[in-house]
């Protein structure tokens, strides 16, 4: 008959374990083994040290036990559970196994397992090794689960992130755009308005020269057009000016300046946002073109009170 060893060998256990449990259980037999095997299942490989600790423990308890030459009894008996146990080696470890204290000696003989019980045994080990695998592989399917539903949440919170960012950029966007032509609005507004002014400025001179080479004085004649000039203007007094400057790339800077302030102080401006030296670019309306080099001049002076948009070119 094949040695308890040779038979677990076969069983399909790696060698170290078997080597491991014949020695904790001090060779008490086939069943005594497959029991540590299965209590001990999920342990990792014994290293060199721990099969030292292990045979050192089985000797200790072998320490005990009443020579075979010498023995009476033929096994011992688990007083917590009744349990029949064939030596002190297979006591100690039951001992350990179950922390069952209380054993007494027994006469009753232990059979040794017929073929039909080992393989009856070994079909039960086998089942409940695969029981517990396919425990440890549900519990890794839901953890799997568990993580993959917390990535899909944060992907799903960085999206809506990423689309509110989006939303703000456009609408800040359509400001801006929105700004802009209020602003031109304004500036053309301003522009025809002067147009109109010189229009009917040259219309009344026109009709005075008329008059007088007819001998004729007109004084009604020039009052409406000061009259109309004074209403096309509008106010003239702006203590600020909100000035919006277009740079060649990247967005449109607005300041709001004094109307008093000179032009040098939006060139010195611009120089220090962009970081351009003085004298490398010039400010020019934009309707129309017209550059601005009279550094002298007030905005208020240039018509750029109370607002206006300067191209920096």
């Amino acid at each position: 008959m094949a040695s308890d060893r040779a038979q677990l060998l076969d069983m399909g256990f790696e060698e170290a374990r078997v080597t491991a449990a014949l020695k904790a259980t001090g060779n008490a037999g086939l069943q005594a083994a497959m029991d540590w095997l299965f209590a001990h299942a999920d342990d990792p490989l014994p290293t060199e040290t721990a099969e030292a600790e292990v045979s050192a423990a089985a000797g200790g308890g072998n320490d005990d036990a009443i020579p075979e030459e010498e023995a009476t009894a033929a096994s011992l008996k688990c007083d917590d559970c009744g349990r029949l146990l064939r030596d002190a080696a297979a006591a100690e470890f039951h001992a350990i196994k179950t922390q069952h204290q209380n054993f007494s000696e027994s006469t009753q003989v232990i059979k040794p397992l017929t073929e039909e019980e080992k393989k009856i045994k070994l079909e039960q080990l086998k089942i409940k090794m695969a029981e517990k695998k396919e425990q440890k592989r549900l519990q890794e399917i839901e953890e799997n689960k568990a993580k993959e539903k917390v990535r899909r949440t944060t992907g799903k919170e960085m999206v809506e992130i990423k689309e509110k960012l989006a939303e703000l950029e456009m609408k800040k966007a359509a400001d801006a755009k929105k700004r802009e032509k209020e602003e031109d609005r304004i500036a053309k507004a301003k522009i025809k308005a002067q147009i109109e002014l010189d229009k009917r400025d040259r219309a009344a001179r026109m009709e005075k020269e008329k008059l007088e080479r007819q001998g004729l004085q007109a004084p009604a004649l020039v009052a409406p057009v000061a009259a109309a000039a004074a209403s096309a203007a509008g106010p003239k007094e702006y203590a600020e000016a909100r000035i919006q400057l277009r740079l060649p790339t990247g967005g449109p800077i607005t300041h709001t300046f004094k109307s008093s302030d000179t032009l040098k102080t939006v060139y010195a401006f611009v120089s220090e946002q962009t970081g351009a030296t003085q004298g490398t670019f010039k400010l020019a309306t934009t309707f129309p073109r017209k550059v601005l080099d009279d550094e002298s001049k007030t905005l208020k002076e240039l018509g750029l009170a109370p607002s206006a948009a300067l191209a920096v070119v």
